[in-house]
């Protein structure tokens, strides 16, 4: 089984928008995008990486959120065309970023247009984005969770909360899988876990999430946000944030292969970052690798 893991691409562009037509959050975050953005985060290098993502043959493409910079209707357009370049709906699962769900209406317009990448076996009735979480995929042995934490936040604020529904289906689904002997592998956008970033970036309910966590622990834990390469062993689990897809100094994403070999699971990540040739060509190339066993006793 392979998977590939990138997030934060960070893909539309704010050219076409006039500031006077925007309201409230979005003010800063255009002028983000103008003063800074716009220059870390370049189309020409998510289309390398995107490239070199559909050549690995992954079995499941996991994209933790931030397609877009500020939830404009016609920012959620463009990433529309983007995910349909990247795989189909039943080969790509998505979880919402931050970025995604900036401001009010911004929920409302991903759920349209991605939901066939969002919702995967999940009724989309009235009920709110984050009640219709968690969802899960199942490939044979393997179960892929993911969790909405996009909310919209304050000006300044990049904040996430799960909430007690989320929270609540969580625990019945993890003690679930773990009943059933699944490998599971769980996806969200804001660090999982309390004192892994800032407070303004972190997620509200983290406690309460890691305490779930702690009774059924999943083996892989994929999420992004932080825009850097990060990883962190917690027992038997693997944390992984990868790089912005898009981002001109760092950009990565990592492949994951999973063999069941039954007393155990084995797992090779090959963590892939942009490297810029001598004729300024730019190409993925692997920079760590790393081989471990969890046993199933």
């Amino acid at each position: 089984m392979r998977l590939v893991h990138l997030t934060d691409p960070h893909l539309s562009s704010l050219a076409g928008e006039k500031f006077t037509a925007l309201r409230g959050k979005r003010w800063s975050g255009y002028l983000s995008w103008r003063k800074n953005r716009s220059k870390r985060f370049l189309p020409a290098v998510l289309d390398k990486l995107t490239a070199s993502v559909r050549a690995e043959n992954a079995d499941q493409i996991l994209l933790t959120g931030d397609l877009v910079q500020i939830g404009l209707p016609a920012e959620i357009q463009q990433a529309s065309e983007w995910l349909r370049s990247l795989g189909p709906a039943e080969q790509v699962m998505l979880v919402p970023g931050n970025h995604d769900i900036y401001a009010g209406g911004s929920a409302e317009s991903v759920s349209g247009a991605w939901s066939e990448y969002l919702y995967s076996g999940v009724s989309t009735d009235d009920a709110g984005m984050n009640d219709r979480f968690p969802v899960m995929r199942k490939l044979g042995r393997l179960s892929l969770v993911g969790l909405s934490s996009a909310c919209v936040t304050p000006v300044f604020m990049a904040t996430g909360k799960l909430g007690d529904v989320q929270l609540e289906k969580l625990a019945g689904l993890l003690e679930q899988e773990a009943e059933q002997g699944q490998l599971v592998c769980l996806l969200i956008h804001h660090p999982p876990l309390t004192g892994m970033t800032k407070w303004r970036k972190s997620l509200d309910d983290a406690a309460r999430l890691q305490a779930v966590l702690e009774r059924h622990p999943p083996l892989l834990l994929f999420h992004g946000h932080l825009h850097h390469n990060r990883e962190l062993q917690w027992g038997n689990s693997r944390i992984y944030c990868t790089a912005a897809g898009s981002s001109v100094a760092d950009a990565s994403y990592r492949v994951i292969d999973i063999d069941d070999d039954g007393d155990a699971w084995n797992f090779r990540m090959t963590l892939k970052s942009i490297a810029i040739g001598a004729r300024k060509e730019v190409e993925f190339l692997a920079v760590d690798e790393q081989y471990w066993q969890v046993s199933k006793a």
